[in-house]
């Protein structure tokens, strides 16, 4: 027996927007020194708060959730985590061949960033081409 992935309800799409453009105002903020905390701090909370509204906005409704929506966002999903592991697996590869000047090594937050971000672009090929 299938069921369906608990999501989201499609309000969240806003919610989610709104926690983005938090963070962005809280880096520019800092760059503006009008709060005066450390910079990785600012940076620390700010990418976690992107990571946050990215996660809100993956597991939310579409407008339209039918079988086939479903359908992409889980190939979505497994193409964002195959995506994930080879840049995980590659990336010490290209550093000894490379040395640190052709890529310089990525943390967790943004290995996880640029897997939302991979996820929403084939994604929205997905849907483009159906």
């Amino acid at each position: 027996m299938q069921q369906d992935l608990s999501l989201l309800p499609e309000m969240f799409k806003k919610v989610a927007f709104g926690i983005m453009v938090l963070s962005g105002l809280l880096v520019l903020l800092s760059i503006l020194k009008v709060i005066a905390i450390d910079k990785e701090i600012i940076a620390s909370i700010a990418q976690s708060v992107f990571l946050i509204s990215l996660l809100m906005l993956v597991i939310t409704r579409d407008k339209i959730e039918d079988e086939l929506t479903m359908r992409i966002r889980l190939k979505a999903f497994a193409a964002s985590f195959i995506y994930g592991v080879t840049i995980v697996i590659v990336e010490p590869l290209i550093h000894f061949l490379f040395g640190d000047s052709f890529l310089t090594g990525k943390g967790a937050i943004e290995l996880l960033i640029s897997m939302f971000l991979f996820y929403f672009i084939i994604k929205y090929i997905m849907k483009k081409s159906r």
